[in-house]
Order: structure tokens, then C-alpha cells, then sequence
């Protein structure tokens, strides 16, 4: 839902003065629609674990955050070289509606391995983080290799 209301908002802002107001108040709520999302994948993410792994899964996420917050600029940049200076604002739509997409897929595909409760239990939301989790299992298991 936060990554669709991005969308709509840059959108929206695709179609209004760049000097205005309402421009402005859109940037804002694309900014505070985007912020959440780390920690919406973390609290997530925390649900198909047990305690004793959290701060793994914690360690692995913010690797990943990491990795997109370098990979975004430059997707930004690309969009920009190629659109001109709407292409920021392109690159917002299509990134975050890669996360709406992976979600959606994540949300109707198969079932976690790492749950150990009936699927039918898991919560709609909490199917979507699926792949953070098995990330995040699998760092556990290089880790008790070693």
C-alpha cells in the first residue's frame, strides 16, 4: 500500500507545477510513504524467524537496504540521462512499482519453507517478505557451516 500511494503521488507529481505547493506536499508524501517500507520488511521479515535469529536477519537487511540505497541513485541517474529531469521522478514509479509487483508475486506464490505454522495462518502481508527470509536463513545456515 505505501509503495502504491508513491506511485500515485509521483504521478501526480509528473502533472503539477514544480514550483507549487501541492508539489511540494506530494514530495512529502512520497517521502513518507517511502520511509516506512525498510521497516515494514523488517517487522515482517522478523515474523517467519525465531528469536534466536533476529539479529542475524537484522544484520542481513540492513546489507540489502544498503545495497538498494546505492543501487536507487544510479538507477535515478540513468533515468535522468536518458528522460531530463522528470526521469527522477520516472525512477521513483518504476522502482516502487518493481516493489508493488515483487509483493503482489510474493503475496499469491508458494509457501515458506521456514514457517512451521499452516500457511492459512500466515498473514496475507507476511507471505510477501517470504524472500527476505530465506535471504536471511540462508546467510544462517552458510554461517553454522563455517
Amino acid at each position: 500500500v505505501c509503495a502504491s500511494v508513491v506511485i500515485g503521488a509521483s504521478a501526480l507529481l509528473l502533472l503539477s507545477d514544480a514550483s507549487s505547493l501541492v508539489a511540494i506536499g506530494l514530495l512529502g508524501i512520497v517521502g513518507g510513504f517511502s520511509y516506512p517500507l525498510y521497516s515494514i520488511a523488517s517487522a515482517y521479515t522478523a515474523d517467519w524467524l525465531d528469536p534466536e535469529q533476529l539479529s542475524a536477519a537484522a544484520s542481513l537487511l540492513v546489507t540489502l537496504y544498503g545495497v538498494g540505497a546505492m543501487v536507487g541513485p544510479l538507477a535515478a541517474a540513468g533515468f535522468m540521462d536518458v528522460i531530463g529531469a522528470e526521469g527522477y521522478i520516472w525512477s521513483i514509479i518504476v522502482l516502487h512499482g518493481v516493489i508493488v509487483v515483487f509483493f503482489v508475486y510474493r503475496i499469491r506464490a508458494w509457501h515458506a519453507p521456514l514457517t512451521r505454522r499452516p500457511w492459512s495462518e500466515v498473514s496475507v502481508p507476511a507471505r510477501a517478505f517470504f524472500v527476505p527470509a530465506t535471504i536471511v536463513s540462508m546467510g544462517l545456515a552458510r554461517r553454522r557451516r563455517r
